[in-house]
């Protein structure tokens, strides 16, 4: 393999016919040769990038904790110090979770419905979400209002179904979850003689939060989620809980009217539970979420009891990661914008950025055509769909203003506080934004974040510094690597404004619909075709995929290479087509290294733990279902009738 091709032949499994699965054609002796390590639950492209992007971070700290003249308050202190804390684990092991004191005081000094919320609004604000999570965001039938909102939580297992289900799968996590919280419950200092009672209190609980929690479809589904109350209805439906001291204790604004509350019956079921559950279970529950949703940031006990469940039993992984490792991944938010500064400045160049940009522009102009080309839309809707398009923002490698976090609180006395610290900062850094208009230059991920996003209620797409490398991008790659790459990712996050969630929001990021009814039924009936198709894969054991919990991401994987690959032509034409490399036409590195961006493997618990609650396919779904659909795949490797990757034209999905 010369230097800068980035496909190697040796890769490739010559057993399988890459029309039977070019997945496995592809990737087949990496991934023999690549065993999942024992602290991953997954591995492949992704996590190698992002385990990457740790390591570089981790370098820069290194070189932060041996300096002395850093000045008190500036964020490289401030990312000095939360390293420092993270790290030392000795001190950690030592405050144990007496680190916690402050807020298990105000739990067992809790003597009425009013100071359960009084706790409540001080753990919501610090990162910890028992019951509900509170956030702010924009309106999304007023994009230009950012406004508070109310969503269902609570859950110490990942989703609903985990309590619901009666399969023994099902049966047996749970027992497993109640040991966990046995255990936690010892750490935390109860005695072994209280814990059945109160792990018995604690899934009582869960267990009707997660019976009025709406399901993972449902909560795909924006219309659903939008339930606007005034402030005075919302103290009339739910009248057991002071919202009045929630508010207040929350710091938001004393003249807010209005709220959304995103699963009304969710919060019926909770001012229920007020009324039924003593004073002592809530005790219970809220000590366990708070020692629950803290572990990873206190002593040896706690974070290896936390990786036992959550890590072993729910996802299959063998080993815990590295302490450094764990600390880098706790950057988040405006300290992890302090440390990606450093990190844009160390790995990041403004090439990149550059040409990047000027791909952007081609992958708009391909997705304008095919808009435009479409057949099955009509005029008044494409007009539409073209306005939005040609509305999207885009950022780029990193933000041009860098937050202000001089306000936050970090020093070396304890990692929890530290970490509660950084999120009240983030929390009272939003509720200012209440009432007001969004800020639209605003960065909220890192830039060393392995990953790109689209903000439907900001029509924008965000492409981090830490993803704009092979396989996805390289600045001496040819062309057809690039559009596969990182040109399919900007094709899949524009797709996402049109996916089947995503395109019930309008150019200016409003729920707002914009289709003829025709237009919107005959979309409806395309994008069945790919549930009906993603519904026929089974994964693991007899597990299938969620068609429709997946549709938007399967969605935006179809538009995304199709719309990649009619850009590459456009670029081939205007540049030349070049000669062959490796052997290989543009073409067939266009999909060559479609495959090779979603090279990775998960371990079987992880698969299962991905059925039930992520809208993403697995990687091998990801690479073989969209060139199913793909005529221009055929072509490339002559596909034909009888190959498993075949489909007669009029079974084939094509939307955008």
């Amino acid at each position: 393999m010369s230097k800068d091709t980035h496909i190697d032949r040796k890769h490739f499994d010559m057993n399988v016919k890459p029309t039977d699965d070019f997945f496995t054609f592809i990737n087949g002796v990496w991934l023999a040769e690549n065993p999942i390590p024992p602290d991953e639950q997954r591995w492949g492209s992704f996590m190698i990038l992002r385990k990457g992007a740790k390591k570089a971070l981790y370098a820069i700290v290194q070189d932060l904790a041996r300096r002395d003249d850093l000045s008190a308050g500036s964020p490289e202190k401030k990312v000095q110090d939360f390293f420092f804390s993270a790290m030392d684990a000795q001190k950690l092991n030592a405050q144990g979770y007496r680190a916690l004191d402050r807020e298990l005081h105000l739990i067992d000094g809790m003597r009425s419905a009013d100071d359960i919320v009084r706790v409540l609004a001080h753990l919501h604000q610090r990162g910890i979400d028992p019951l509900w999570g509170p956030y702010v965001w924009q309106d999304q039938k007023k994009s230009d209002l950012m406004t508070f909102y109310l969503a269902q939580g609570g859950l110490g297992l990942p989703d609903r179904d985990y309590y619901t289900k009666t399969d023994a799968a099902s049966e047996e996590i749970r027992g497993k979850y109640r040991e966990h919280i046995g255990k936690v419950l010892g750490l935390a200092g109860r005695s072994e003689q209280e814990r059945a009672q109160n792990t018995a209190a604690i899934m009582r609980i869960e267990t009707a939060l997660a019976e009025a929690s709406m399901t993972q479809v449902e909560l795909r589904d924006p219309e659903k989620q939008y339930n606007k109350r005034t402030v005075a209805a919302l103290v009339s439906e739910m009248p057991r809980l002071n919202w009045s001291i929630y508010f207040s204790e929350l710091g938001l604004p004393a003249d807010m009217s209005e709220l959304i509350v995103s699963q009304p019956l969710f919060f019926k079921a909770v001012d229920d539970l007020f009324g039924t559950i003593p004073l002592s279970e809530w005790k219970t529950y809220l000590l366990f979420h708070l020692a629950n949703g803290c572990a990873s940031r206190l002593g040896d006990d706690a974070v290896d009891q936390e990786f036992d469940f959550y890590g072993r039993t729910l996802t299959g992984a063998k080993e815990q990661k590295p302490r450094w490792e764990r600390a880098m991944g706790a950057f988040g938010g405006s300290l992890g914008q302090a440390l990606g500064k450093l990190y844009v400045k160390r790995h990041f160049s403004e090439e990149a950025k550059h040409k990047i940009n000027k791909l952007v522009d081609t992958i708009i102009e391909a997705y304008r055509d095919r808009i435009s080309r479409l057949d099955w839309m009509g005029d008044a809707t494409k007009a539409q769909a073209l306005e939005k398009l040609a509305a999207v923002t885009r950022k780029l490698g990193y933000p041009d203003v860098w937050r202000d976090c001089s306000a936050m609180v970090i020093d070396r006395g304890s990692y929890v506080r530290n970490w509660m610290n950084a999120n009240l900062f983030e929390w009272r850094r939003m509720a200012q934004k209440i009432g007001g208009p969004p800020d639209r230059t605003e960065w909220y991920w890192p830039p060393q974040t392995v990953n790109a996003g689209y903000y439907q209620t900001l029509n924008e797409i965000i492409f981090p510094a830490a993803i704009m490398q092979p396989p996805f991008f390289d600045p001496d790659a040819d062309d057809a690597l690039n559009y596969a790459g990182i040109g399919a990712v900007i094709g899949h996050e524009l797709t996402h404004g049109f996916d089947d969630k995503g395109s019930q929001f309008d150019a200016s990021g409003n729920l707002s619909n914009w289709w003829t009814a025709g237009d919107r039924k005959r979309f409806d009936e395309k994008a069945e075709v790919l549930v009906r198709q993603f519904e026929e894969c089974v994964v693991v054991d007899d597990l299938r995929v969620n068609g429709k919990l997946t549709l938007g991401e399967n969605i935006a994987d179809l538009g995304g290479i199709m719309i990649a690959y009619d850009a590459l032509q456009k670029a081939l034409e205007r540049g030349g087509r070049p000669p062959l490399i490796d052997g290989f036409t543009p073409e067939e590195r266009f999909f060559i290294n479609w495959a090779q961006v979603w090279r990775g493997q998960a371990r079987d618990e992880t698969r299962k733990l991905q059925l039930h609650t992520d809208p993403h396919s697995p990687e091998h779904l990801r690479a073989n279902m969209p060139l199913s659909n793909m005529a221009e795949f055929y072509t490339a490797f002559a596909c034909r009738p009888g190959d498993a990757l075949y489909r007669e034209p009029e079974k084939r999905a094509v939307i955008w």
